[in-house]
């Protein structure tokens, strides 16, 4: 098949010319025709006449200039006016009078056809003139078919071209839904053709079909053309590999269509399902192209979203892409190692060669006992690989390598063994503490009796006030450590701190006089109330009091509890109190572990104050925590506010 040059193309349409050059509507001039490109001085086309006529065929006239046609070398403007007289040349080089008449066939006038017709017969010619031009503006007309960029369009320009050649009294077109033709389009209002009809209930609908009055209907839509006294019914089929996808009628009273006319409504037919046949082509390398979209986009969100490190290898085992995850347990961006060899950038205790081998001939592989990778910074890690082959047929096409990182399986293992041992040894502690606690206040009992019958300056009573004094202290820790290790229901209900801050510093007050201990309290005018447990609640500030008033026995200072509004931005909305001390501060290694339990500092403490604290605390939805310097320490106590 020819095709047509650059410079055509960008005036009129390639697609456009091909079918006034290969469907045979060049041949409906009944006159000689050439195409004519005169930017480049070429003859495109010719139809059969005039390939007759000269006695040159189209190879001739492709490799020809137009002056070996037309010898004066005429002015090939489109000419609208009256025809001019040249003189044709043939290829037996006679020199034939004709009459030459220009059409234009683009917007800039560069592709032109000229029609070459007989001098004699003036009027006649002048006739013919004019149906030729009609011929060529239905020719025109009919290209504008290819330029819908719709289906539901190409019906509906069709309809209209039908409604324009002839006088009907309804055009209506249909399209095929399931194994039925529903209406498309109606140029005429027209309620007596159905809108659906069954593919079944119509025959003889392979090509273009004129029904006429006198002829017997063949199907349903002569039938009804026939019962409404139509004078005609022309049903033209649109087919697309020989099955019927749509239909256009056209019925009248008016005169018959003619044999040309319905020569026309075939080429109409058969553009218009070229057409459709192509737009349901885009159309479905569109929705495909969707779908592959859509897949790979779910693809590329599975893939950033995976925990597991994944590395796409090519089949000769160079890296081609990294997802996040690995990106971030080898320190490497995609785009750094594309196209590395995996063995540069893989590098651990172990060689992956097998692995590789392996997958190149197909057999996927794991490896993850006693395997360390090194990341880009050297630190190296557990890891397990699973190497997967993807295979197309029995072809390797890539090859998927799938990385976990094992630290934090290690991690999360520890941990859960240490709660079990914490688990355990809180519930050892509680049966311990319940069965130590008898025997102590019996120990304690007898002291108390021994004290009694004892004198003051006897030989052994310090030692029984010793043991006094220790008695009272395993009671204490006994009764910490059933408290600690216990399951405790809160009764959640306000409170006012405010109130009861300053009654638990009343109650230390003489304590802390004693002690050269100045104390304040201060808080908002605005009445702020928590959520807690009153008893519980207590006990995290007696604690935290306790604890200050101990950190500066020995020199005095200064004690400040203050309570405030917290960050409005925090949800929900919180109150915060602040307990500070003047004492000589948390050392920096024990700041982060103040809250463990059976760590102390004090010689007679239990180590469980401060444990108790935060678990009190972290039940009422609220956070502790410390900050500590040479000179003072902070206890900050954030507690859910009452709206």
């Amino acid at each position: 098949m020819e095709t047509f040059p650059k410079s055509a193309q960008s005036s009129a349409s390639a697609s456009d010319l091909n079918v006034l050059c290969h469907s045979g509507l060049l041949d409906l001039i009944p006159d000689p025709a050439l195409i004519y490109l005169r930017t480049e001085d070429k003859i495109l086309f010719a139809n059969k006449l005039f390939s007759i006529i000269s006695a040159y065929d189209l190879t001739d006239l492709q490799s020809m200039k137009l002056s070996a046609v037309i010898p004066e070398e005429p002015d090939t403007n489109p000419s609208p006016g009256e025809p001019r007289p040249v003189m044709m040349q043939i290829a037996s080089g006679e020199l034939l009078s004709k009459h030459l008449k220009i059409h234009s066939l683009s917007a800039t006038n560069q592709v032109v056809v000229l029609v070459f017709s007989a001098p004699e017969e003036q009027n006649l010619f002048r006739q013919d003139l004019l149906e030729q031009e009609y011929r060529f503006d239905n020719l025109k007309l009919l290209t504008t078919i290819s330029e819908q960029t719709s289906i539901p369009a190409v019906f509906q320009t069709a309809a209209k071209i039908i409604g324009q050649l002839i006088e009907a009294d309804a055009v209506i077109s249909y399209q095929k839904s399931g194994q039925s033709l529903r209406r498309t389009q109606v140029e005429e209002n027209d309620p007596i053709f159905p809108e659906s009809i069954f593919l079944e209930q119509l025959t003889r609908l392979n090509s273009t079909n004129l029904w006429r009055v006198g002829k017997p209907a063949q199907n349903l839509l002569e039938d009804i053309a026939e019962e409404a006294d139509y004078a005609f019914l022309v049903s033209i089929p649109f087919l697309v590999n020989e099955n019927l996808i749509g239909l256009a009628l056209a019925a009248g009273s008016g005169p018959v269509p003619d044999n040309e006319t319905l020569r026309y409504f075939s080429l109409l037919g058969s553009h218009a399902s070229s057409a459709i046949k192509q737009l349901s082509i885009i159309d479905n390398a569109r929705q495909t192209l969707r779908n592959i979209r859509h897949l790979a986009h779910i693809q590329q969100n599975i893939t950033d979203n995976m925990t597991e490190g994944i590395i796409i290898l090519t089949p000769d085992l160079r890296i081609s892409e990294l997802n996040p995850a690995a990106e971030n347990m080898l320190g490497y961006a995609s785009r750094e190692v594309f196209q590395q060899k995996a063995e540069m950038v893989l590098i651990g205790n172990e060689t992956l060669s097998t692995l590789y081998k392996n997958a190149q001939q197909g057999i996927p592989t794991i490896v993850g006992h006693n395997l360390n990778l090194n990341n880009r910074g050297g630190n190296s890690f557990p890891a397990q690989v699973l190497c997967l082959p993807v295979l197309e047929g029995e072809a390797v096409k890539s090859i998927v390598l799938l990385l976990r990182d094992l630290s934090q399986s290690e991690k999360i293992r520890a941990h859960s063994q240490q709660l079990e041992q914490r688990a355990f040894l809180g519930e050892v502690s509680a049966i311990f503490a319940h069965e130590v606690k008898n025997p102590i206040n019996s120990i304690s009992t007898g002291l108390q009796l021994i004290g009694l019958q004892m004198g003051p300056d006897a030989p052994y009573s310090g030692l029984v006030d010793r043991l006094q004094n220790d008695c009272q202290r395993l009671t204490h820790l006994v009764k910490s450590t059933l408290t600690f290790s216990k399951p405790v229901e809160y009764q959640i209900q306000p409170v006012d701190l405010a109130e009861m801050i300053p009654s638990i510093l009343d109650r230390w007050g003489p304590r802390m006089t004693r002690l050269n201990i100045n104390y304040n309290f201060s808080s908002p005018p605005e009445k702020l109330l928590v959520k807690a447990d009153p008893r519980a609640i207590e006990q995290v500030f007696v604690n935290l009091i306790s604890n200050a008033i101990q950190a500066m026995e020995e020199t005095g200072g200064s004690l400040n509890v203050k309570m405030r509004l917290a960050d409005p931005q925090t949800s929900p909305p919180q109150c915060e109190i602040i307990i500070a001390d003047s004492g000589p501060g948390i050392p920096d290694d024990l700041v982060e572990h103040v809250f463990e339990p059976f760590l102390t500092t004090k010689a007679s403490g239990t180590g469980l104050g401060l444990a108790i604290t935060r678990r009190i605390v972290s039940a009422h939805e609220g956070n502790v925590f410390v900050e500590s310097f040479p000179g003072g320490t902070m206890f900050h106590v954030l507690l859910p506010r009452v709206e």
